[in-house]
């Protein structure tokens, strides 16, 4: 779909993604302080599993259980933050900006038929 500037009727546009960004970052942060939380089962679980090798394995296999605990949370919580982010940019922010004029906009619904 082409976008043109309202102002200008500019076809150079671009998209500023503001609460993408945002609820990517936070999606992320939260995520991973949850996962952290939860890594702690892991850590528990990669302890037993490194009990085999003893001692330095019981150390090894809690701290990968935990990391992978803390990346797992904040790879879904960036992935879910990001997308409730591009619906916030498509539906309520003026996420397109034109780059002759620098007029910012939303997308609005071109309403056809009788109405």
């Amino acid at each position: 779909m082409l976008l043109q500037c309202p102002n200008c009727d500019s076809t150079r546009i671009t998209t500023r993604n503001l609460a993408r960004r945002a609820g990517g970052t936070l999606g992320a942060a939260g995520g991973a302080a949850t996962g952290a939380a939860g890594a702690l089962s892991g850590a528990e679980l990669g302890a037993t599993v490194g009990v085999v090798a003893g001692p330095p394995g019981m150390i090894a296999g809690g701290l990968l259980g935990a990391l992978i605990g803390a990346l797992a949370g904040g790879t879904a919580g960036g992935l879910a933050g990001a997308r409730l982010g591009e619906v916030v940019d498509d539906h309520v922010l003026d996420n397109y900006r034109c780059l002759a004029c620098g007029c910012t906009f939303s997308r609005r619904p071109i309403l056809t038929g009788n109405l």
